[in-house]
């Protein structure tokens, strides 16, 4: 493309320049539009452990929306402006125009292109759509448009409970199948690979599936546990091993009169 960076924008020379560089996308006529601040963003969030695919969109060819793999609670994955400019075919002068679409409808496209409506939750009450047949429908994988930048832990919330009912249905289909066919599980498994991470996520082993959890030794009792847990039963004495007494208190595992105690006792 031509400089424009020591001519004047409005020179003759400039506009020669540009039109020998781009000969069938060029035009001198600049709409005020494309010239101002989108009026808000459109912010996309999600708590899906695992990246799209490359997304086929008109709007957004080949986009991946990033998923928490770095094991986020929430991730921000794309922020669009509203309204979002098109570059289209000029039908009547030739060259490219420029046609501007809603944000937020074009937002809820790209998650659920099957949905033609203003809300994002739409068909949430009926249990098939979180079976995402067609793999189209990222609201059901936890993905969700917002106003906020920093999402509500209502917004949050939600998504997680989308993303679980997502899971819950991978686990029943996969272990209906198991029963029937090791055929028919096979080919599930390949149609809906996140099915293991539907099991891992709600703790589900089967002989078919090996849990993938992370495992340390509790600084306690030394007992093997799940990383990251505040509280265990113990092997050795069957009773409750309080790790974090914090956490242990806000759970209800413990009383306040338990929880004081563990606050005061003098460290080891």
């Amino acid at each position: 493309m031509a400089s424009i960076s020591t001519v004047p924008f409005g020179d003759k020379r400039t506009q020669g320049a540009m039109r020998g560089a781009n000969p069938e996308n060029f035009n001198v006529f600049f709409s005020g539009h494309t010239m101002r601040d989108p009026k808000r963003i459109i912010y996309i969030h999600t708590v899906a452990k695992k990246s799209t695919n490359p997304l086929t969109r008109i709007l957004f060819p080949r986009l991946i929306l990033r998923g928490c793999e770095n094991g986020e609670r929430f991730v921000t994955c794309a922020a669009i402006p509203d309204p979002i400019s098109q570059a289209s075919p000029d039908q009547e002068r030739g060259g490219s125009r420029i046609d501007e679409h809603d944000g937020w409808r074009a937002a809820i496209d790209l998650l659920n292109p099957t949905n033609f409506s203003n809300d994002p939750f739409l068909g949430t009450q009926n249990p098939d759509f979180f079976a995402n047949r067609n793999g189209q429908n990222l609201i059901a994988l936890g993905f969700w448009p917002s106003l906020n930048e920093v999402p509500t832990e209502e917004e949050i919330k939600r998504a997680e409970k989308n993303r679980d009912q997502n899971y819950r249905w991978l686990t029943r289909e996969a272990t209906r199948l198991a029963a029937v066919s090791t055929k028919d599980l096979n080919e599930f498994l390949q149609t809906y690979p996140d099915t293991h991470i539907a099991m891992d996520a709600l703790g589900i082993s089967a002989n078919w599936h090996t849990l993938n959890v992370v495992s340390a030794s509790c600084p306690n009792c030394g007992d093997n546990i799940k990383q990251g847990l505040a509280f265990h039963k113990s092997s050795a004495t069957d009773k409750l091993c309080v790790i974090d007494p914090e956490k242990a208190y806000k759970a209800k595992a413990i009383t306040k009169e338990e929880y004081e105690e563990l606050m005061t006792a003098p460290k080891v």
